[in-house]
């Protein structure tokens, strides 16, 4: 670790800015990460990125107070930001840049400014500041100012980090003196001064906590000195009233003037503080919006939230017809009452209930191991079951009057309907009992087939019949024609020989 004094107005990454004493040649450096650098009363030009312990522009190792670090539009500074001068003294950092440009700083910032009215870190253009790293005020109270601040009209800080009022009435951590708007993602927290105050028309949008001062001061989170806008996400009140010690009452966001403050979220400290003061402060609408009070009988605090906003149970989980959330909410949900409903369900023959385990209900139906695949594939498939069944009827049910020993290969008298040694079906017919077979048990195709088979069986004797039947003068259609020698009747002729009286032989021609 080096220290370095500029000796001449220049760049802070030329060696002919620097030397190691204060009144010394030049040619040494430039600081790097370690080292602290004093302006020693020069202006000091930062026209690129520059990194080393800390800046300052006090009278540290015999150089002379004042000079300013200029900070060049893109550039980031990485450095703590010191002012070390009691009474004050030139800015240590400055920015002037328009808009749309910026600059970074990413370090720390402190003061032990007592009386004077600098400012350790000063952005008076247009453009963009931005702040990584923590700031805490001075002890000054003879003058209000911030370590860093905001003097432009239309210029933008950024800052990340959290802010901590200073000892002294008038030390803020960040200041914004004009129309410009601050914007911090962080805590803050009051000292014996708010760790900002907005001492004009500007806005400051914070993302965090704003609370009062927990050393003894009255400082706020963020004081409204003006008629300025103040965003903060949760005002606290401080540990200040009954039967606090060695505090004062001190809140999250005070508005003291005609300004407008909104907040999102209110606690109460742990003896009640109000976390605000002043009038103009709203309530803005978000689903986080949330009011915490502390208990003033037990330890705990007590949350209270808007039944619209998201944080009440959901009306799917509320049982049917109960009204919640100060009316605004009905639950849906068909849930059983409480005496419909028993702790545990009996497992045994005992008394009494007890909660039903899953190793309970597989001890209870015989698969305690759990192995339910194990004892699925002991389970009979079906043609397993009915290979069984048929072994039982063949070997088990054979005897007389069952309906095996009815359908057996046997020989047994006992038996209606037998198996032959080749297979085949033979019956004992005692008798017919009339009316057995009636003709609706045969379909029409199968009697038509019968009567048609039996015909072509009987067709010769059919031939016959009809032949005597025309002979004897019975075929309407063919008339029997009678001479002494012959007997006609269509195809058939019969001729007759003998002498008429002794014998008469007839014969078929």
């Amino acid at each position: 670790m080096a220290t370095y004094y500029a000796v001449a107005a220049g760049n802070f990454n030329a060696t002919s800015t620097w030397s190691t004493t204060p009144a010394g040649a030049p040619g040494f450096g430039p600081p790097i990460a370690g080292d602290t650098a004093i302006s020693n009363s020069r202006a000091v030009a930062v026209t690129a990125s520059a990194t080393c312990l800390q800046v300052r522009n006090d009278t540290s190792g015999g150089a002379t107070t004042g000079g300013t670090f200029t900070l060049s539009n893109g550039v980031t500074l990485t450095a703590n930001v010191v002012q070390g001068n009691v009474t004050g003294g030139a800015t240590v950092v400055t920015y002037a840049g328009a808009s749309p440009n910026s600059a970074s700083i990413v370090g720390n910032a402190s003061s032990v400014n007592t009386s004077g009215g600098s400012t350790p870190i000063n952005h008076t253009g247009t453009g963009t500041l931005n702040f990584t790293g923590n700031i805490t005020g001075d002890a000054k109270a003879s003058s209000i100012g911030g370590v860093l601040s905001l003097a432009s009209a239309s210029g933008t800080i950024n800052f990340t980090g959290n802010a901590t009022g200073g000892s002294g009435t008038g030390g803020y951590a960040i200041q914004n003196a004009a129309s410009g708007t601050i914007n911090v993602v962080g805590n803050c927290l009051g000292g014996s001064a708010a760790a900002i105050g907005n001492q004009s028309t500007g806005t400051v949008n914070i993302v965090g906590q704003s609370t009062g001062s927990a050393t003894g001061g009255a400082g706020a989170g963020v004081a409204n000195i003006s008629t300025g806008t103040i965003v903060v996400t949760r005002a606290i009140g401080n540990g200040y009233g009954p039967g606090s010690s060695g505090l004062a009452a001190a809140v999250g966001v005070a508005n003291s003037a005609l300004g407008v403050v909104s907040v999102e979220e209110l606690e109460y400290g742990t003896l009640g503080m109000s976390p605000t003061s002043g009038a103009g402060i709203r309530l803005k609408k978000l689903t986080s919006n949330v009011a915490i009070f502390n208990y003033c009988d037990t330890v705990g605090s007590k949350t209270l939230v808007d039944a619209t906003q998201g944080q009440m149970p959901a009306i799917t989980d509320v049982r049917f017809g109960t009204v919640y959330a100060s009316g605004a909410l009905t639950g849906v949900a068909y849930i059983p009452s409480a005496s419909s409903v028993a702790f545990g369900v009996p497992v045994d023959a005992t008394t009494g209930t007890a909660t039903l385990t899953a190793a309970d209900v597989r001890a209870a139906i015989g698969m305690a191991s759990a192995n339910l695949d194990t004892q699925l594939a002991a389970i009979p498939t079906a043609s397993e079951n009915a290979d069984a069944v048929w072994d039982e009827l063949m070997s088990a049910h054979t005897t007389s009057g069952t309906y095996g020993g009815r359908i057996v290969r046997s020989i047994n008298s006992n038996n209606e309907l037998q198996l032959t040694g080749s297979h085949h079906a033979a019956a004992d017919v005692h008798e017919f009992q009339a009316a057995v077979i009636q003709s609706v048990a045969f379909a029409t195709s199968a009697v038509t087939l019968f009567t048609g088979a039996m015909r072509t069986e009987l067709t010769p004797e059919l031939m016959e019949i009809t032949e005597v039947h025309a002979i004897h003068g019975l075929d309407i259609a063919n008339a029997l024609t009678v001479t002494p020698t012959s007997r006609t009747s269509g195809a058939i002729t019969q001729a007759i020989t003998g002498d008429g009286t002794t014998n008469t032989v007839v014969t078929r021609v």
